[in-house]
């Protein structure tokens, strides 16, 4: 009973923390995995039809397991590599947070032109259509009629664009992109939080998102190949992000590494999460990712990991390749 009522105590006190703080938690909803080393059209537009296969995944993260209401994304996508160096990526993406749920299509369109016998640089552009929605009366509270959780809100349907460049030759990459141009805001009626008073306020639900990353593919033998990168990662009104990735390759069959995510901005802790990842192609053209992530901030209190798990199909095009040997997208 003890236990019980524990878990009870924490979930109410992670409601009421994502209740008093709604600015930021709908202001960083950008879907965003460990494992964008495997999606990376995820982090921007210009990644469709760099691969070079063509593929069709799920992927679904549990953040912070054991905490109840802690975050929940899964998704389904696919990045094809079309020709006439075109490059075609769409996905449907659903984030859970508490009582919040976010749903999100992205459609990319990437041209890859060559800049010289090595080089060459793709552009891509992003149509974004999303729904918000704050499920207020999912929400347990000990004051039964309480005009805040009598009523759900929700965004409609919101449309935003986004844009990215890509550099990548044999053996180096490097990339920009703003995933989401626009800020998106949630038109909120006093009356509908409890006070009565049909003033209008407007509440920031989506800030923009801008990365900057970069990476390489070192062929150490015949069978073994090393893939570092980094991705830094800016919100709005958000702790700036960065994301170091090692990872080795066996033979085209096998992927492991470590990864760590580090803020710029705390000055006594700038490690917020240590993780490991593999990656295992079981048949021709099926492929298996696993991350395990360790929080290493103040959330590890709470709870000690998150799991990701992907899917991936993997098809050659039949078309010639317009892709030099960009591997280091696995």
């Amino acid at each position: 009973m003890k236990t019980i009522g524990t878990m009870k105590y924490l979930s109410n006190l992670f409601a009421a923390i994502i209740l008093s703080v709604p600015l930021h938690v709908w202001g960083q909803q950008e879907a965003m995995f460990g494992q964008y080393i495997f999606n990376n059209s995820v982090i921007s537009p210009a990644q469709a039809g760099a691969n070079h296969e063509n593929q069709w995944g799920a992927i679904a993260r549990s953040q912070w397991m054991g905490i109840d209401g802690a975050p929940r994304t899964e998704s389904i996508y696919a990045n094809l590599r079309l020709p006439r160096q075109i490059g075609l990526a769409f996905g449907l993406y659903q984030d859970r947070l508490g009582p919040e749920k976010n749903l999100h299509f992205m459609t990319d369109v990437a041209y890859h032109a060559r800049l010289t016998e090595d080089w060459r640089l793709a552009g891509g552009i992003r149509l974004i259509m999303s729904n918000f929605r704050m499920n207020y009366t999912d929400i347990p509270n000990i004051q039964p009629g309480d005009p805040f959780f009598q009523e759900d809100l929700t965004s409609g349907l919101l449309i935003n664009v986004g844009a990215g460049l890509l550099a990548y030759n044999g053996t180096y990459y490097f990339g920009i992109s703003t995933p989401r141009a626009f800020g998106s805001h949630l038109e909120v009626l006093d009356s509908q939080i409890g006070d009565g008073n049909p003033n209008v306020n407007i509440k920031d639900i989506v800030s923009r998102h801008y990365f900057a990353y970069a990476g390489a593919n070192y062929i150490l033998s015949d069978e073994t190949t090393f893939l570092p990168s980094v991705l830094v990662r800016h919100v709005i009104d958000a702790p700036l992000q960065t994301d170091l990735n090692a990872i080795f390759g066996y033979r085209n069959m096998l992927e492991a590494g470590v990864f760590l995510r580090s803020n710029l901005v705390e000055k006594h802790n700038r490690v917020d999460a240590i993780g490991l990842l593999i990656g295992i192609r079981f048949l021709p053209n099926w492929h298996f990712g696993y991350l395990y992530e360790y929080p290493v901030s103040d959330i590890k209190l709470g709870s000690r990991q998150t799991h990701e798990v992907s899917l991936r199909f993997l098809l050659e095009p039949r078309h010639d390749r317009v892709v030099i040997h960009p591997r280091f997208f696995l």
